[in-house]
């Protein structure tokens, strides 16, 4: 016994199935395995495990080397069983592989009598006039056999062939995007530049707007402007909403979510000495938990909490009902070298509210500062699977819809002879056939 051909057994359909099953269980746990978490959410959730999950690259399934290594098996498998199939297809399609002898020996045949009224040339002009307006094409004629050949949707047998090169296509898309593409997610604060990754250029965020329903408070549209960078330069800016992104050389940014920083302006200022006015000391940025020294001053500003949607309990435990911005407020202490000269909780929708030890200082909550939510991703290879799906819809259009049909004719002295062959819509062509055996009477 020979040895057997690798390349026979590895475009077997025992191989395509199993390679297809390994990919849907794959796929299957890309979804039970959460994707694209943070360490300490994975850390959460399965504790120690965590490290298992890394190394057999189970939080990134769709981008792993072992899943591109299956698409890729899948594909080579489907390319090797596709040249196979268009040799033997190539082969059947052969003018001279057309021509049978036997005309009785078809499915569809049929024999008529011929009236001996015209010449030879003249009826078979008048058959091919006839099967033209059918839509059927003369392709083979042996004169010396009066034998005549007629084919139609003949571009139908590659039907097939195209749906599994459209699917090689879709295959190495997904190969491309799975190595060379990501999504990744980034919370701007305005005004702050990011690297993007994978890229060489950067990008900022120069504003953030948000409305709101008067009614419920809920948001009804937000927006982000954001500014390209590269080399130093600004080079371009686009303001983005949802389903409105911003496309730069293959990397998309769309917008995705907001919040309020940990960022806010506050005003702080100084009662004078007859203590009906005050004076401004200045405006100034400070984010929660940081400390801040006033120019020309011995003062420094410490923001100890922000919150986002101040809530006080019967127990007189403060917190945040939600992390939208619904009620945001910020404790503040003021310090004159070592010693406390003030401290207060302010409240942006309520300026006028302060809760706060006697001082000579008071603040004023002016403005918060958002971040937006964007989504950051590259698919370099989305065009090419989009092609696939085209050729796919080409490829099952074409063999479903467009069915080879074979027509053969042998003309004698008092006969016409008629042979079909289809190798689809049978009923169809059965009527078809009985229609052109009435034309040629």
């Amino acid at each position: 016994m020979g040895k057997p051909n690798i390349l026979k057994i590895f475009s077997s359909v025992k191989v395509t199935i199993f390679l297809l099953v390994l990919l849907i269980l794959a796929s299957i746990l890309g979804t039970l395995v959460p994707q694209g978490w943070t360490e300490m959410q994975y850390r959460h959730k399965y504790g120690n495990n965590y490290t298992l999950l890394k190394n057999l690259q189970l939080i990134d399934v769709f981008h792993s080397y072992w899943y591109t290594t299956l698409l890729i098996l899948f594909c080579a498998n489907l390319i090797i069983c596709s040249v196979s199939n268009f040799e033997s297809l190539m082969k059947s399609l052969k003018i001279s592989d057309s021509v049978i002898r036997e005309i009785s020996s078809l499915k569809y045949y049929k024999k008529l009598p011929l009236e001996n009224t015209k010449s030879k040339t003249e009826i078979i002009n008048s058959i091919r006039k006839t099967f033209a307006s059918n839509l059927y094409r003369f392709k083979y004629a042996d004169e010396p056999h009066s034998l005549y050949y007629f084919e139609r949707g003949k571009i139908g047998r590659f039907g097939p062939l195209i749906t599994h090169a459209s699917m090689i296509i879709i295959l190495l898309g997904g190969i491309i995007v799975g190595r060379f593409g990501f999504i990744d997610h980034r919370d701007i604060v305005v005004g702050k530049t990011i690297d993007v990754p994978g890229s060489n250029f950067q990008i900022r965020a120069d504003d953030f707007k948000v409305e709101f329903y008067p009614e419920t408070g809920t948001p009804k549209d937000y927006k982000s402007i954001l500014t390209i960078i590269e080399n130093g330069n600004s080079v371009y800016t686009k303001t983005i909403e949802v389903n409105h992104p911003l496309k730069y050389k293959g990397v998309k940014f769309f917008q995705s979510s907001y919040g309020m920083a940990d960022t806010i302006e506050v005003e702080l200022s100084r009662k004078l000495s007859d203590q009906s006015n005050s004076e401004v000391l200045g405006k100034f940025r400070i984010n929660s938990g940081e400390e801040i020294q006033i120019p020309n001053t011995q003062l420094r500003l410490k923001a100890l909490s922000v919150i986002p949607d101040f809530v006080i309990d019967e127990s007189g435990r403060i917190g945040t009902r939600s992390m939208s911005p619904n009620n945001p407020a910020a404790f503040l202490e003021l310090y004159e070298a070592n010693e406390l000269r003030g401290s207060s909780w302010v409240f942006l929708k309520h300026p006028d509210f302060h809760v706060s030890s006697d001082s000579d200082y008071s603040f004023k909550f002016l403005s918060i500062l958002y971040y937006t939510g964007l989504q950051i991703s590259k698919d370099p290879g989305i065009s090419i699977i989009w092609t696939g799906c085209l050729l796919m819809v080409i490829g099952m259009f074409l063999s479903f819809y467009v069915p080879y049909k074979r027509l053969w004719i042998n003309l004698s002295e008092d006969t016409i002879e008629v042979g079909g062959r289809t190798y689809k819509d049978r009923a169809g062509f059965e009527k078809e056939f009985k229609r052109l055996e009435i034309l040629l009477k």
